[in-house]
């Protein structure tokens, strides 16, 4: 199980962002129930005036920001719901991707200036920060990781575009598909562009980019029902447009492994000084890394004693809670009804939600449980693709990744035992209801645009793993579900320790997957996908313990607050419609200061 999917910067690592036209006022319906304070209040669309005043100029700013986001990254664009450049990819070349930080730099230099001393509400002061911390995260991130040298993967994430365009109807199928194929006839030189750049990536890195290359002709192949039903008359463009695009790939699956992979000896490490900066600058919080390794540690250790409280239950002459988590994982689907199993889980989520009233489901809740695109499945298990928010379209992707026929009869089964009930239904959990899908439907509808258009893991995934607990204490789960969920919680545990690791001290990639295959009992293939992951994304992986525990202490201050009068299900709406704002901001919303 992994986090949802679209975290994109300019590029890279960082942000998910989204550009458009914002409502011209909150939003109404179920999702927003309340009166017109309380909705001001939520949304932080409050009146202007002289204390105030800068709430436009930031607005604009946003704006700006956002105009520039859509000119760098035409690919981005796409996945934001923006579709004007949707025939262009990005430009990789080195020329190109310094003059676009110098622009950011430029716009990150002036809104310092600007807003020295900002007489702007909560709400616009929360907007600000954001969108500054979005311009130092990406210009400190691009040019300390260099990821058009180092990153391989990136030379594929047209793929990620592409799919959107064919798997989305926001337009016509004709003017998808002709997008579509204006992409695929750049990709050669995507290529070429790979070829020029790339020095000494890290090793696990390369191999992420040759499992994602080897992965594109079954994917394009998987486009060419849509592109020649929707271009009938253009059938030899559509097919030379494919292979050239198929045969690029091929060429650079290649690359990497014959000429890349032999020098693939760089470091992954963010190191102590870039990842506490993440920590300030994305997540905005005051503790560093040491002290989120202690919490970490804390947890796991917390996590474990509960588990071993649970399976006693489950089987009183167990050994312990792993021999009772060993055979649980026998209990799962076939390669065959897999898709349908979560399909089941999440259905079943939902309606439990609906029967306690805990929370609210906004308009256009929809979601479809699908397999994974091909070019993701090596990193991905399953995951949650939101909609973009300036699509008409409010449909989220719930991705399970199926079985590969090819493998080894053990190694399928080593991946169907992570697919075991209990993990299929705390799945659906985090990814869908209450997850990752109902709180990113509440932040679409913010009218906000820099809300729109920022996405912090620390309170996306902070926010799925609150939902797991919240199930918990809303009596969900049965013993032996809990007990798989509380492994999953005790894997988050375990990204804490092994991102600080892996970061900023000296752990190793295999003592990761060691970590996760010796102390949370993983299966070794999970473990693998899990840590390769963890090395291309500092700061996300402990983002969802660390989220987590600051809802949590948010919740218990406002319940502090309000007394009797404390509402489970306001408070959810509350901080949801506030859209994906770090924990402490929205304290500093609510309360005047950090929790």
């Amino acid at each position: 199980m992994t986090g949802h999917w679209r975290a994109l910067s300019f590029g890279f690592l960082v942000l998910g962002l989204a550009c458009g036209t914002p409502p011209t006022s909150p939003a109404t319906g179920p999702g927003a129930a309340g009166t017109a304070t309380e909705k001001r209040a939520r949304t932080g669309a409050l009146p202007p005036n002289e204390e105030n005043h800068d709430d436009a100029a930031i607005a604009r700013a946003g704006q700006d920001f956002l105009d520039l986001v859509v000119e760098v990254s035409p690919e981005m664009a796409t996945a934001l719901g923006l579709h004007k450049n949707d025939g262009e990819l990005d430009v990789r070349t080195i020329v190109g991707h310094d003059k676009a930080l110098e622009r950011e730099d430029a716009m990150l230099q002036s809104l310092k200036e600007r807003f020295k001393t900002p007489r702007a509400s909560a709400a616009a002061k929360t907007d600000l920060a954001m969108l500054i911390g979005a311009l130092e995260v990406d210009i400190r991130t691009k040019r300390v990781q260099r990821p058009l040298q180092r990153q391989p993967d990136l030379y594929a994430s047209p793929l990620g575009a592409i799919f959107l365009m064919t798997a989305r109807d926001y337009a016509p199928a004709k003017e998808r598909a002709r997008n579509v194929v204006l992409r695929l006839e750049k990709i050669p030189k995507v290529v070429e562009a790979a070829k020029a750049n790339l020095l000494n990536p890290p090793r696990v890195w390369t191999e992420v980019g040759i499992d994602r290359a080897s992965s594109a002709k079954l994917f394009l192949e998987d486009q060419r029902p849509f592109l020649t039903k929707a271009l009938p008359e253009e059938g030899a463009r559509v097919d030379a447009a494919l292979k050239s695009a198929e045969a690029a790939y091929e060429d650079f699956h290649k690359f990497l492994q014959k000429e890349v992979l032999p020098r693939s000896n760089g470091r992954f490490s963010a190191g102590r000084e870039l990842f506490e900066f993440l920590l300030r600058n994305d997540y905005f919080l005051e503790e560093n890394a040491d002290d989120l390794l202690a919490m970490g540690k804390k947890i796991f250790a917390e996590t474990n004693a509960q588990m071993t409280e649970v399976a006693k239950r489950v089987d009183p002459k167990a050994k312990g809670w792993p021999d009772v988590v060993k055979r649980l994982k026998g209990h799962h689907p076939t390669a065959e009804g897999l898709l349908a199993a979560y399909r089941t889980e999440v259905s079943r989520a939902r309606a439990f939600l609906v029967e306690k009233d805990a929370v609210e489901f906004p308009p256009g809740d929809d979601l479809d449980v699908i397999d994974t695109p091909p070019f993701m499945r090596s990193t991905v298990t399953a995951a949650y693709d939101q909609p973009p928010p300036f699509d008409p379209t409010t449909k989220g992707f719930f991705f399970v990744t199926p079985v590969d026929p090819k493998l080894p009869k053990a190694k399928q089964e080593e991946m169907l035992r992570e697919n075991d009930h209990g993990d299929l239904v705390d799945t659906a959990v985090h990814e869908a209801y209450p997850g990752h899908h109902l709180q990113l439907s509440f932040a679409r509808r913010n009218p906000s645009l820099v809300r729109k258009a920022l996405d912090h893991a620390i309170f996306s995934e902070g926010w799925a793993l609150y939902s797991e607990e919240l199930m918990a204490e809303l009596g969900y789960y049965t013993d032996e579900e809990r007990l798989m969920q509380l492994e999953w919680t005790l894997v988050r545990a375990a990204r804490v320790v092994i991102d600080v690791g892996l970061h900023v001290g000296d752990m190793t990639f295999e003592q990761g997957v060691k970590m996760l295959t010796d102390d949370v009992h993983l299966e070794r293939q999970l473990a693998l996908s899990e840590v390769k992951r963890y090395t291309l994304t500092p700061t996300q992986p402990l983002a969802y313990l660390t989220g987590r525990q600051m809802i949590f202490k948010l919740r218990e201050r406002v319940r502090a607050r309000d007394g009797a009068k404390f509402s489970l299900k306001k408070f959810h709406t509350d901080v949801l419609s506030r859209a994906t704002v770090p924990p402490s901001l929205t304290a500093r919303e609510i309360f005047g200061s950090a929790p």
